[in-house]
């Protein structure tokens, strides 16, 4: 009978419990949503971290992690090989030569760390192949020796440039820009920028400044391009201590979610690399190991760093902590924002409930008055307010699922904040990602909350005094 008069209740005055219902719905869509990104957002940058940037585990020389000199080499290089091939965990390993070096082209310098590895079992360890923007992966038999480059190097040695050619100017999509536009283009010719800003200000020149502000960004990606096959001269240092200036030729530039990666990294064939600093094959700076996972990583390299203790080797979590941080903790900050949307709606639940106390403070008196007791007075009101979480929750949830299920498919583009979020490592295109448990613990705090706003109402109610109440007009 309560269930039946407190469900009852809830529709009393339709227009507030819909409100409140809506406003439900709202909150939980939000600590869902944010719920999801923060996962889609740490899972990407874990992902990006471990197969970009630092694998599972890694082994070095000790010495090598004090002072990266080049002498500094894996020791007992055949044997570690030989454990790694039947170790159990370990899905593939990359030898990599790491060097430091200062890399020059025609028109500016930069420095870099050089990394020389076996192209095909680089692939199986990471993923800088999968994100080349323009030109190959390494390979190819070419009389001068092949360098990959990330896009802020290659913007740093100026191998970034912006024309507008004529070429461009057909291709270009008029759907998008106007025809004065495309005319008016044509005024630069064919200039070749090697800034972007140079390149804007002849924009700025050319369009009138509402064209300007509308288009600029889009024109200056649109009419960019890398100077492939350009020769830069490297200077590192030989095995012997002797300065060797190899020359590279561009031939891949990739582009991955960190900026700061992408300007320090560059990638060669180290046989070829070898053929400069006198290291032997079974002489490497690094080896770089996959497991199946992360949690099967950790207990691999903790196995290894045992079979291997004159060798340094290090797991993601010692080489990147930052990302271990965001793994422990980044769950925890996503609850902390559903708790504020939750908080703000238990405002409007206590509100809401209080308002209906009030209003029926003469039918109230009156139950009590014909033998209700205050235990069933408190569960029923007490029940209102958990029908109308569970109502908006439940709404909330299903609208909350087939958007993420949406997006995490199609993704959420934050491009206008592309150069920030790169810029500490965090891609610009979020897959929301929202687990089972993501939604059974927003549910229990959903019907946590609507418990707990309505104890105030049901404890007004309490001390209601049936004479009193039935006097009441």
């Amino acid at each position: 009978m309560i269930l039946s008069i407190g469900w009852k209740n809830v529709w009393r005055n339709k227009t507030r419990s819909l409100v409140v219902i809506i406003a439900l719905v709202l909150g939980i869509f939000g600590g869902v949503m944010t719920t999801g990104i923060m996962n889609g957002w740490i899972a990407q940058r874990v992902h990006d971290c471990i197969y970009i940037e630092v694998s599972h585990t890694q082994i070095h020389n000790p010495q090598f992690m004090l002072n990266e000199d080049i002498q500094y080499t894996v020791l007992n290089y055949d044997k570690v090989l030989h454990t790694l091939d039947t170790a159990k965990g370990v899905i593939a390993y990359s030898p990599r030569v790491k060097l430091f070096a200062m890399v020059q082209s025609d028109w500016a310098a930069s420095g870099l760390v050089i990394r020389g590895i076996d192209p095909e079992k680089e692939k199986k360890v990471s993923e800088v192949y999968k994100r080349l923007i323009e030109g190959e992966y390494l390979g190819g038999n070419y009389k001068i020796p092949s360098i990959i480059i990330g896009s802020k190097a290659a913007e740093s040695l100026k191998l970034l440039n912006y024309q507008v050619t004529a070429q461009k100017l057909d291709s270009i999509d008029k759907s998008l820009y106007p025809k004065t536009i495309i005319e008016k283009l044509k005024g630069i010719g064919d200039k070749r920028f090697r800034k972007d800003k140079d390149f804007k200000v002849a924009l700025k020149e050319t369009l009138e400044q509402k064209d300007f502000d509308k288009y600029a960004d889009r024109l200056t990606k649109y009419f960019s391009f890398y100077r492939m096959n350009t020769s830069i001269r490297l200077t590192v240092q030989a095995k012997n201590g002797t300065i060797q200036n190899p020359v590279f030729k561009v031939r891949g530039i990739y582009k991955t979610s960190n900026l700061m990666y992408d300007g320090m990294n560059a990638f060669v064939d180290r046989k070829a690399l070898n053929q400069f600093t006198g290291l032997s094959d079974s002489e490497v700076q690094e080896i770089a190991i996959i497991s199946n996972d992360n949690e099967t990583g950790i207990i691999a390299g903790e196995k290894l760093a045992k079979d291997f203790p004159e060798n340094s080797v290090f797991t993601w979590r010692k080489l990147s902590p930052e990302i271990a941080m965001y793994t422990d903790f980044m769950w925890f900050i996503g609850y902390i924002y559903v708790g504020i949307f939750l908080f703000a709606l238990a405002f409007g639940i206590i509100n809401t409930m209080l308002m209906s106390v009030l209003e029926r403070f003469k039918e109230l008196g009156m139950l009590m008055a014909i033998g209700m007791n205050r235990v069933k007075i408190f569960a029923m009101i007490m029940l209102e307010s958990v029908f109308l979480s569970l109502t908006g929750g439940v709404i909330g949830l299903l609208i909350s699922g087939v958007a993420t299920n949406m997006l995490s498919k199609s993704g959420i583009n934050f491009s206008f904040w592309s150069e920030g979020l790169e810029s500490i490592g965090f891609s610009s295109t979020i897959y929301p990602n929202v687990t089972f448990d993501n939604y059974l613990i927003v549910t229990l705090l959903v019907i946590i909350t609507g418990m707990v706003a309505s104890i105030w109402p049901a404890r007004r109610a309490l001390k209601l005094n049936p004479a009193d109440a039935l006097r009441n007009e």
